[in-house]
């Protein structure tokens, strides 16, 4: 269970919690339930915002400590300190829970009967929500019986653990993340400060593993301002794409909200235009194309020209 005083940290935040499990509606859940526009998951792949559940299995574990990180980095275990839940659990105890959250918006003039409904009965599952997920030692069961009825699923890892990733099963409803946010080691060191020893080289092997994956992969890079956005890192992120084989990859800009507030100043935001600048760079050298965009999110979608797979889902 979690300690007391890292679980009222995350009530205090809204997160509603299942053992060490945790869900927590994200702010563009709630625009979109309100009619005021959706995700760039929506716009770039096909997500249903309003019917996203965001999850984890382990919300309070992480071995890494990201600068750049929203989450309450401070509160987080770094290992698995207790016995964790069968992932059917996990679903059946988050998903009242998601539904109580999701309450207050049934009486809101803004948001219709017909959406509201649909929100409650989700077909979406991001493993994304805090901590990381692949730490969990049945995630890969977890996203099996998840695939069987969702519509669509997304686990986002920070690549710790490729023995993981080389196991997982491509399921045509299932997209995998890796969060690439360094060029090198010595920044890798700098900016998500892993709690291993040889956190680099596991990295590594999991790009390498995403190349041999036979499913939806996505490359998503935070950049920010004065620590990996100089232009001499470029040929180092073009060798890691290149290398990971991804049929998309996301280029953004690191957004000053929540606990990332505590690490970095809000100057160290790029705006769009420096974001789509340095997407427009990396297209030079790699055999990828400028697929989409969405301003508001500072984000640039590049897509692999050999990659054979929809943008959105069916």
């Amino acid at each position: 269970m979690l300690p007391d005083k890292t679980k009222k940290e995350f009530e205090k935040k809204h997160y509603g919690l299942f053992g060490e499990a945790g869900v927590e509606i994200c702010e563009w859940t709630k625009k979109c339930l309100k009619g005021e526009g959706a995700c760039y998951k929506n716009k770039f792949y096909g997500v249903n915002t309003h019917r996203c559940v965001q999850f984890s299995p382990l919300v309070a574990v992480c071995n890494q400590n990201c600068v750049f990180c929203w989450r309450p980095n401070e509160e987080m275990q770094k290992d698995m300190e207790s016995k964790v839940e069968e992932p059917e659990k996990i679903v059946e105890g988050l998903l009242p829970i998601r539904k109580k959250l999701l309450m207050g918006f049934k009486g809101n003039p803004a948001v219709s009967k017909e959406v509201f409904e649909e929100a409650v009965n989700p077909d979406h599952y991001a493993i994304s929500l805090s901590g990381e997920p692949t730490i969990y030692p049945k995630i890969i069961s977890l996203i099996d019986n998840l695939c069987k009825t969702a519509r669509t699923v997304f686990l986002v890892t920070n690549g710790s653990n490729p023995e993981v990733l080389e196991n997982l099963k491509p399921h045509k409803n299932f997209q995998l993340y890796i969060s690439c946010n360094a060029p090198n080691e010595e920044m890798f060191l700098k900016i998500c400060r892993p709690s291993k020893k040889g956190a680099w080289k596991r990295f590594l092997g999991s790009l390498d593993a995403m190349s041999n994956f036979r499913g939806r992969r996505v490359l998503r890079m935070t950049f920010i301002r004065g620590l990996n956005d100089d232009p001499k890192f470029l040929p180092d992120y073009q060798k890691l794409i290149e290398g990971s084989g991804a049929d998309f990859v996301e280029v953004k800009s690191f957004m000053s909200i929540g606990y990332s507030r505590k690490r970095l100043s809000y100057d160290k935001m790029l705006s769009f235009r420096e974001t789509q600048d340095i997407a427009k760079k990396l297209l030079d050298g790699i055999d990828y194309r400028y697929e989409d965009e969405q301003p508001i999110s500072r984000i640039v979608l590049l897509k692999n020209k050999k990659s054979k797979v929809n943008n959105h889902f069916k």
